[in-house]
């Protein structure tokens, strides 16, 4: 087994512990939002991402419009890991077996990519619906938007790249294949 192998092997084994972990978190994401002070300590930690200053939500906020808000953002991340650590373990495992040029590599690398370039509108809907939701509860008008087209571009762009690299996975699994005929 050469040094790659291992790598992935240890890398594959990593990723599948935050696999169980992200789905444990996804299928207990509805019970997390009636915790003690959950969904009020998320709503205000993503408020300090922003940087909206002298404005933080209180206890009298928390109701079903917040908690439903904060499980909808914790279920969208979770369910985007879950997707994106099974198609990287399955991809580890692709390069574990010294098979990285195959149409299933392809395959998973393009998959990753979708993944990331679907988060970047999903990612404007969730900065929208914090802005409807804090409006709702505070008559407090915020304006996440340069927050949120900023990490949208990243993922837009990432994704990008991800898929570039699928097109160039392709373009080797196609060279390979065309040298494995001609020998």
């Amino acid at each position: 087994m050469n040094r790659t192998q291992r790598l992935s092997r240890a890398l594959r084994r990593f990723a599948s512990g935050l696999l169980w972990l992200c789905l444990l978190i996804l299928v207990f994401s509805p019970g997390l939002v009636f915790l003690d002070s959950f969904a009020l300590d998320s709503a205000n930690h993503l408020l300090r991402l922003l940087d909206v200053d002298g404005f933080r939500f209180n206890a009298s906020h928390v109701g079903g419009l917040l908690r439903t808000f904060v499980w909808g953002l914790i279920a969208v991340s979770f369910t985007t890991a879950v997707l994106s650590l099974g198609a990287l373990i399955r991809l580890l495992h692709q390069f574990e077996g010294g098979t990285a040029f195959s149409h299933e590599s392809v395959r998973l690398v393009g998959f990753l990519g979708w993944i990331q370039v679907a988060g970047a509108p999903v990612g404007l809907l969730m900065f929208w619906g914090l802005a409807a939701v804090t409006k709702a509860l505070t008559t407090q008008v915020i304006h996440p938007w340069k927050y949120a087209v900023n990490s949208s571009l990243e993922g837009l762009f990432f994704g990008s790249i991800t898929l570039l690299v699928a097109h160039i996975l392709d373009e080797g699994f196609r060279l390979k294949s065309e040298q494995e005929l001609v020998i």
